[in-house]
């Protein structure tokens, strides 16, 4: 009996074999898609790999199933197999998710509905894929939890959408409170307190100010960039070995404060026994060494060293070796507290720039950033021309960002310059009201380009009314006039000056044609003309001037330019120097010759403190028998001058009667010679709106035909303001004192305005 059912279980054994054997030779004649909805039965058939023709297999249907799943397209797939003596016919029948019909976002106060949709990965008329809406998911959260809010919770809900087959996905945002940093704390630390540590991180604690700053806000991109900012701190006070952990963060008990203590290991502070060279050396290792920050004796510095760096890869890059690897070795001996600093030096080939690739001007022509370039192709590599012609390109003011890019050419020796540019508008149609202390009310209106067509035009009409100022200019100038280094300028005006003692009308226009030449500098040479007249005194007209209150100007100038501002609007380094000399006698009425310098000097100090320095002068003198005209003569005072003293109050003065009733009083004649000096230190309050304090002093006066310049002559005042680059122009508000009060002067002057100084 048992041998008999022994052989039973071999032959059905043995026939399953067989039909499994027979089924795995049937082909497949077809293969048809049932369900599909929005998806095109050719993506199905492209993500399979069993096909008409193949040899049926059910491992390659199991592995089908899986790659049509992965898609995240179907919610439920099967197969239906059909045979026929002339084969095998494959029926995949799906079930398509939803569709997503709508993408709704609520709850969300602290963080805008537009930076929320950035994150989400879901897209508005494809499946509800849950793969993809739990991303979205952790994408918001993240985006929350960079924003100081990690408490904060994302749900979505599926709804049907009424007469349609889609779905509405809803993302619900519980914000919750953002996690505030209560307290920092160091462990560890010896050579620095815990109060000048927290000076050098960027986390802040919870302060008075927080509401206007980003102190207390807590991110975890911050702490870890504070690690670095904590060692970075100490290698540059010679704490060679020193070792910041990841900071402990706690979590108050209600869920609002978080508490950060930092763990610091200091190590010794070496300084440097020794600075040496290793490798391809350029001229002379004691020429390189005498240029460098580090010397033997000073305490060990990771900022020096990098300075160091940044100039031997520049001297070298100047030299053609644009890939120069500088390597510093420090050796460190704690017996001595002492260090040996080595830089290994391998400077490579020389290079030449195969080819400068322009990318990202859409509006802007080619040539209009090649001729900036103080560089060129199949030139030798020059790290300070690349440099240079980075500051230009900046300095234009057509771009947002302009970045450079060396990446190798075709051979070792060569590099491809890749320059790309983020555009921004150059177009400005600007229509603004204000109120100044000086003008009172204040109109302006103007329109400008400043590159027209793409090609750097620069145009510009401007309309400014205020009760002691009516200013119509048009101007057009071409930088590059016939893609040549030469500058052509046209201007035409209309000015009312409507000053403390008489009005200064005048209208007139002019044309320049200029050079540019070396790198910074510029000539111009200016002919206008212009007709003026003085009217509307408050007293009488001083004898002196009464035969020359009107009349024709035609003048012929020569202007001298160097400016190497790293910025026009808001200069932080750099120079601008200008020299002027103007012969007015070329027919017309008012002969005359006025010559004028003007320098001006930005420099960081510390921090984001500026340093500026301001020194003007300027001489006229008649060409006639007659006195320079009242109206070109020079006055000092006010907010663009001598911040402590009222507007053009500062010079020479006659005494002229009053009125026809009777009595006399000062009135200001002006001087032909001038002197004027401004120092100011501009600290920044809060960046992101450009709110600043300034402090200043300045020294000035005018001086009259019969009087020498004369330091002890000066009058000075000292002060202080606010400044704010608004979205109506930078505003200033200004407090002069004068020094050494004259009788009839005020103690503190109040200055508010639109507009930059210097």
């Amino acid at each position: 009996m048992k041998k008999t059912v022994l052989i039973f279980f071999v032959i059905i054994f043995c026939l399953v074999g067989i039909q499994e054997i027979l089924a795995s030779s049937v082909k497949i004649k077809s293969i048809e898609v049932q369900g599909n909805r929005s998806i095109q039965k050719s993506t199905i058939l492209m993500t399979i790999k069993s096909h008409e023709g193949s040899v049926f297999d059910k491992e390659q249907i199991s592995s089908d199933i899986r790659a049509l799943y992965r898609l995240g397209l179907f919610q439920d797939i099967q197969v239906v197999k059909d045979e026929a003596p002339d084969g095998m016919k494959l029926i995949f029948v799906i079930k398509e998710k939803g569709a997503i019909g709508k993408i709704t976002i609520e709850g969300h106060k602290k963080i805008k509905e537009e930076k929320i949709r950035e994150k989400i990965v879901v897209k508005v008329f494809k499946p509800a894929d849950p793969a993809m809406i739990q991303a979205s998911i952790q994408a918001i959260q993240e985006h929350y939890a960079k924003e100081g809010y990690h408490l904060a919770a994302v749900t979505t809900e599926l709804k049907p959408i009424p007469d349609s087959s889609d779905q509405e996905l809803i993302f619900r945002i519980k914000e919750n409170q953002g996690l505030r940093v209560k307290r920092i704390n160091f462990i560890g630390n010896k050579a620095f307190s815990d109060k000048e540590l927290r000076k050098v991180i960027r986390t802040k604690g919870k302060g008075y100010f927080s509401w206007l700053s980003s102190s207390g806000k807590f991110s975890d991109e911050a702490v870890e960039r504070d690690v670095l900012m904590l060692t970075f701190h100490y290698l540059n006070h010679g704490y060679i070995k020193v070792k910041v952990s990841s900071p402990k963060i706690y979590l108050s008990k209600d869920k609002k404060w978080l508490y950060i203590t930092f763990n610091v290991t200091e190590g010794l502070q070496y300084r440097l026994r020794s600075v040496d060279m290793e490798g391809d050396i350029l001229t002379t290792k004691q020429e390189l060494i005498s240029k460098l920050i580090v010397k033997p004796g000073q305490i060990y510095s990771r900022m020096n060293i990098e300075k160091d760096m940044q100039l031997l890869s520049q001297i070298y890059g100047d030299q053609g070796y644009a890939f120069t690897n500088i390597n510093p070795a420090t050796l460190p001996d704690d017996t001595t507290r002492t260090a040996d600093l080595i830089y290994r030096i391998s400077k490579g080939s020389k290079v030449y720039i195969e080819k400068i690739n322009i990318i990202g001007n859409m509006v802007t022509r080619d040539k209009v950033i090649r001729r900036e370039l103080a560089i060129k192709e199949n030139a030798l590599y020059n790290e300070s021309r690349l440099q240079m012609a980075k500051r230009k390109l900046e300095q234009l003011g057509y771009f947002e960002e302009v970045n450079f890019a060396t990446p190798r050419g075709s051979r070792d020796d060569t590099l491809v310059l890749n320059i790309t540019v983020k555009e921004k508008p150059t177009g400005t149609f600007t229509i603004g009201a204000g109120f100044s202390s000086v003008e009172n009310f204040i109109f302006n209106a103007s329109i400008a380009k400043d590159n027209f067509l793409g090609y750097g035009l620069k145009g510009q009409f401007s309309v400014e009314l205020s009760s002691r100022r009516q200013l119509f200019v048009f101007s057009l100038e071409d930088p590059y006039f016939l893609d040549t280094n030469w500058i052509l300028g046209l201007s035409a005006f209309r000015t009312v000056y409507a000053f403390e003692d008489f009005d200064r009308e005048a209208f007139g226009g002019n044309v320049s044609f200029g050079r540019r030449f070396f790198d910074y500098s510029s000539t111009r040479l200016i002919y206008e003309i212009e007709k003026v007249n003085a009217t509307d005194f408050s007293t009488t007209v001083p004898a002196l001037f009464e035969n020359n209150l009107e009349g024709l100007t035609s003048s012929l100038a020569l202007e001298l330019n160097r400016d190497t501002r790293d910025n026009r609007l808001f200069p932080s380094k750099g120079f601008f120097h200008s020299v002027a000399n103007e012969f007015a006698g070329v027919g017309g009425d008012n002969d005359f010759y006025r010559f004028s310098a003007n320098s001006r000097f930005y420099q960081p100090v510390f921090w984001k403190v500026i340093f500026k320095t301001n020194v003007s002068l300027a001489y006229i003198t008649s060409l006639n028998n007659q006195p320079v005209p009242l109206f070109e003569r020079f006055f000092l005072g006010g907010i663009n001058s001598l911040r402590g003293f009222f507007p053009r109050s500062v010079g020479p003065k006659v005494r002229v009667p009053a009125d026809a009733t009777g009595g006399d009083s000062d009135f200001v004649i002006g001087g032909n010679k001038m002197i004027q000096l401004n120092g100011e230190l501009e600290l920044p309050i809060y960046d992101p709106i450009g709110f600043k304090f300034v402090t200043f002093v300045d020294a000035g006066n005018a001086f009259a035909e019969d009087e020498n310049y004369s330091l002890r002559q000066l009058r000075s005042d000292y002060g202080f303001g606010l400044r704010w680059n608004s979205p109506f122009g930078p505003l200033r508000f200004e407090w002069g004192i004068p020094i050494k009060r004259e009788p009839g002067e005020d103690s503190v002057v109040f200055n508010f305005t639109i507009g930059s100084f210097f």
